[in-house]
């Protein structure tokens, strides 16, 4: 009886917001964009969002964020989200700030016909459904549901925001999403589907942000991934699945961080990439002909070690450069 008066209060909720949006696409790049971005917020509740605030408690810890499922999204967070849309060229998806609109979502079902109807009908009843039965106003978790062609917003973190704006520009740019979209569902292959989101919210940041926003662009989105993994990693052994959501959350967090760290301001644009030695570089050493005393078989720079920011084997070539 609770749930069900939860889901009609919040019906209500959304009814007097479904019809007024809250601002159409923003920034820089909306302003030279034609692209059309609806963005429709909810009404504040103090009651429920509080509710919501500590319902997200875990994934606050596991970020190390208070901002996510705060469910008190600024304007700027909402421009940098559909910034990224405008800048992808991605037409017609809804923006819902920490909104519930269970009509407006089957709506929107019923009209995506960027998916095709048997897609709609069976995997994208079961999303729809469960944003109607589980709102996210209250569970939270931001999301993007690509059979309504809506991203969920619910945290004030523009990096996370951002993740979603970018499933919708990977799903848009798919000839079958409504298949590439079921696939999300099987063991592993959404981890590929995650990452891609993530590598195109580092392409943006990089393009258009500021050094803090690439960076903690970095700090959230990586650890957001290693607990991703972690998930994934308990379909073997499912009694580890906080142990391992956790453990993937904390090495992304170390990981992160280092990118972060190593971020050139004045550096061209780009991933960060941590260097190792080309295969030439590692070509057997003749023993017989040794190398001189002092000196590192593959050459400079002495064995005393590298300048202080080099690579150990000098300028690196054209070798092998590995993203984390």
């Amino acid at each position: 009886m609770f749930l069900i008066a939860l889901l009609v209060g919040l019906a209500a909720a959304g009814a007097a917001t479904a019809q007024a949006p809250d601002a159409s696409a923003e920034g820089p790049a909306a302003a030279e964009s034609s692209i059309a971005v609806e963005v429709q917020r909810g009404e504040p509740r103090e009651l429920l969002d509080g509710i919501g605030w500590v319902v997200g408690v875990p994934n606050k810890l596991l970020l190390l964020d208070r901002r996510a499922d705060n469910h008190d999204v600024s304007p700027e967070t909402v421009a940098e989200t559909t910034e990224l849309l405008a800048a992808r060229d991605v037409d017609g998806v809804m923006v819902r700030v920490n909104q519930y609109d269970p009509i407006g979502e089957w709506r929107r079902l019923a009209k995506n016909d960027r998916v095709g109807l048997p897609w709609r009908a069976t995997v994208g009843v079961v999303y729809t459904l469960g944003y109607s039965v589980l709102p996210g106003r209250v569970f939270g978790g931001d999301w993007y549901n690509p059979f309504t062609d809506t991203v969920h917003v619910y945290s004030d973190v523009p990096a996370l925001a951002m993740e979603q704006a970018a499933q919708a520009y990977d799903t848009h740019r798919r000839s079958h999403p409504g298949l590439y979209s079921a696939t999300k569902l099987l063991p592993l292959v959404g981890l590929v589907h995650e990452a891609r989101a993530k590598e195109v919210v580092f392409e943006h940041v990089d393009e258009h942000g500021t050094l803090e926003e690439r960076a903690e662009a970095r700090r959230v989105l990586t650890p957001q991934l290693g607990r991703e993994v972690g998930g994934q990693a308990a379909l073997f052994l499912p009694q580890g699945d906080a142990l391992f959501s956790l453990t993937g959350a904390a090495i992304g967090h170390v990981v992160g961080r280092i990118q972060a760290d190593r971020i050139d301001p004045d550096g061209p644009p780009g991933d960060i990439e941590f260097w190792l030695p080309s295969l030439e570089e590692m070509k057997p050493i003749d023993a017989a002909a040794g190398a001189p005393l002092g000196e590192s078989p593959l050459g400079d720079p002495p064995l005393g070690g590298a300048p202080l920011g080099e690579p150990p084997f000098g300028d690196q070539p054209s070798g092998l450069t590995h993203s984390w």
